[in-house]
């Protein structure tokens, strides 16, 4: 992470007052993957909704060198007026080392690497299905999860915190997890992903972000135009957060 990088997720970009947020999304996926639109269509998206700059945080892992370099050059071709476009990744975090998944040479094409908790390592590096899990152990091994990976160099973002534990559980970490880990990415510099599809009281979040000096990624996990932005009209109170009940 550069100082370009940076300037768009220090703490003085940020309130925690309803109605207040810089106009950034940072999480937006493509028909690269599984989104539903090309690079240029949430470009164009994005643009149309107002946003300053945005972060394509396509999903990738180890096996994907066939086709990133290709989706890394589209980012790199788009204009950077009115809207800047980031080249990003969401890598999952692979063990309780905070290994990520995805090489080198990729790592070394993006501006942003997100790293995100989306399964939880067994023994012998199988992977453990959700229903092998319950609550208490979900937070658990999100929390440990997320700590590896804030000491992995590579890591610039903490992808959606707790994420896991809040859709697939349905279960709210306490207080004292989620400081622990916004204190560790604010001692290592790294930032944290408040992201509209996963965190049913963003403000919360961001309070506890700025409290404790923790850089901020603002992020809605767009798929889709519709999504585009959510994160930000979220903040500004023009839609409504997430609701787990509804969900």
């Amino acid at each position: 992470m550069n100082s370009q990088h940076r300037v768009y997720l220090q703490d003085s970009c940020y309130s925690e007052e309803i109605g207040s947020s810089p106009s950034f999304d940072f999480h937006l996926h493509t028909s690269w993957t599984d989104g539903a639109n090309t690079v240029k269509e949430m470009y164009q998206q994005s643009v149309s909704v107002g946003l300053e700059a945005i972060l394509y945080s396509e999903h990738g892992r180890k096996s994907s060198e066939d086709w990133f370099f290709d989706y890394v050059d589209e980012v790199k071709s788009l204009p950077s007026d009115p809207c800047v476009p980031f080249v990003g990744l969401e890598t999952k975090v692979e063990d309780w080392d905070g290994t990520l998944d995805a090489t080198n040479e990729m790592l070394s094409v993006c501006d942003l690497v997100m790293g995100s908790v989306h399964r939880f390592p067994g023994e012998k590096g199988q992977i453990r299905g959700f229903g092998e899990v319950d609550p208490t152990e979900a937070i658990e091994a999100e929390y440990l999860l997320s700590m590896a990976a804030l000491e992995n160099p590579d890591l610039d973002i903490l992808g959606h915190p707790f994420g896991m534990s809040h859709r697939r559980f349905d279960v709210q970490p306490d207080e004292e997890r989620v400081r622990q880990v916004i204190n560790q990415a604010s001692r290592n510099g790294k930032a944290i992903e408040i992201n509209s599809r996963y965190h049913p009281n963003p403000w919360l979040w961001i309070k506890w972000c700025l409290e404790d000096g923790a850089m901020i990624s603002l992020g809605s996990n767009a798929h889709d135009l519709t999504s585009v932005g959510q994160i930000v009209r979220v903040l500004k109170g023009e839609e409504a957060p997430w609701n787990p009940s509804e969900s």
